[in-house]
């Protein structure tokens, strides 16, 4: 997804790596809005979501949503482990 977004230009000139993105890499990046109004549709399946999510036995939860802004660089030194995909603090 991140090399999505950098080919569609979000990243504008910024040294990114693509496939050094984790997917909570991606739904982190701060560049979803979050005062988006969803429809009606969207409100009725789930209130508190600030995105839209219609279908699925389970609620789907992105913790730390659209919160870091993107930067140069960012995490080509970043470690992480698959599941949980922890990583030290300021990576």
């Amino acid at each position: 997804m991140a090399a999505l977004y950098k080919a569609a230009g979000i990243f504008g000139d910024m040294e990114i790596n693509a496939a050094e993105f984790t997917p909570r890499d991606v739904y982190n990046l701060k560049i979803f809005d979050l005062d988006f109004v969803r429809p009606q549709v969207c409100q009725d399946a789930d209130p508190d979501q600030p995105f839209c999510q219609l279908l699925g036995k389970y609620r789907v939860t992105y913790p730390g949503y659209s919160t870091v802004a993107p930067y140069a660089h960012m995490d080509e030194t970043c470690a992480s482990l698959a599941p949980d995909y922890v990583r030290k603090d300021g990576c």
